[in-house]
């Protein structure tokens, strides 16, 4: 992990760096840029002004490695509210959870609860289209119970879908069951410091586990059981490698996404929205804003320049 990274990981894991930003007056113009709002009101806000541009969300409740009681109530009660809206407003129910911040560090059966909970709020506020609790991957530890977590509420019927990290050696069989399965799945590259023996460490190995499975989930046969891919990326050349091998596999354009964080590359979603390609933001929302904003500003320097210009500004 490049050294830049693992200083923003440090500011975003500091409590006193977390306190202080969060207070500040003059930091929300850099919020804003990359979370959807610090309440579920804020949130359904900005999910409905992206869907009049074209854009689809998924909303996320900030927080994760949660294990206070409370603090895992306080974030179904948020992303019950916004299931509601959503339906309410017409739009996508598509909410986006991490295990791990729904009960999982205090047992598994425990999450299992919160997370059928919130895929119930799904159901009941859908339309039944593009309606799904999105189960996030996180650390290696917890692949295997979050993938049985899915596949657990899948056989209820219940409106799941699961992300996989393409750079796990683990991959390639999973992939091939969600299929059997005719999955929704969130592809993405996998962006954890795991060791050799659990994913593949180099750049270009990464990239070409990610298109290995780009063609397994825009086969013919994923196409033919009802599978839904999302491919979570920035990779421009990753977007237009989807394309190329859904246009040849024979794939509608409204049975497919492509997934990016909010705020990053505003330009290009635009430009692959008017191309037709069906686009979805991950949308975060809550009070904790500061840790995973500043992670974004981990992954591209660049983005550092919002951080001084918010500052500057003064701007809420």
């Amino acid at each position: 992990m490049p050294l830049w990274q693992k200083m923003m990981i440090g500011l975003a894991r500091s409590a006193s760096v977390t306190r202080l930003m969060q207070e500040s007056r003059y930091m929300g113009r850099f919020a804003r840029r990359f979370v959807g709002g610090r309440d579920g009101d804020e949130g359904l806000a900005r999910a409905r002004a992206l869907r009049e541009r074209g854009l689809s969300a998924s909303l996320f409740y900030l927080g994760e490695y949660v294990a206070d009681p409370a603090e895992i109530e306080a974030t179904r009660r948020a992303l019950s509210g916004v299931a509601q809206g959503l339906g309410q407003a017409g739009l996508d129910v598509h909410l986006s959870v991490d295990p791990t911040q729904l009960g999982a560090m205090i047992s598994w059966d425990a999450c299992r609860g919160n997370v059928a909970a919130l895929a119930r709020d799904v159901a009941e506020n859908g339309r039944g289209g593009r309606d799904v609790l999105m189960l996030d991957m996180e650390d290696s530890s917890v692949t295997e119970p979050t993938l049985d977590l899915y596949h657990t509420l899948r056989a209820e019927g219940l409106p799941v879908a699961v992300t996989v990290q393409a750079y796990l050696h683990r991959t390639e069989g999973d992939l091939a069951r969600l299929v059997a399965d005719g999955a929704r799945v969130r592809l993405v590259k996998g962006a954890f410091a795991e060791p050799g023996r659990v994913a593949v460490t180099g750049r270009a190995e990464r990239d070409e586990a990610y298109r290995r499975a780009i063609v397994t989930l825009l086969s013919p046969e994923a196409r033919e059981r009802g599978v839904y891919p999302v491919f979570g990326t920035h990779d421009h050349r990753m977007a237009a490698f989807a394309e190329h091998v859904a246009q040849v596999n024979g794939w509608q354009r409204d049975r497919w996404e492509v997934e990016m964080l909010l705020g990053v590359r505003p330009a290009w979603q635009r430009e692959l929205a008017d191309r037709g390609v069906s686009v979805r933001l991950y949308l975060p929302f809550g009070r904790d804003w500061w840790p995973y904003s500043i992670r974004r500003v981990g992954e591209n320097p660049a983005n550092l320049g919002f951080v001084f210009r918010s500052m500057a500004s003064g701007a809420e």
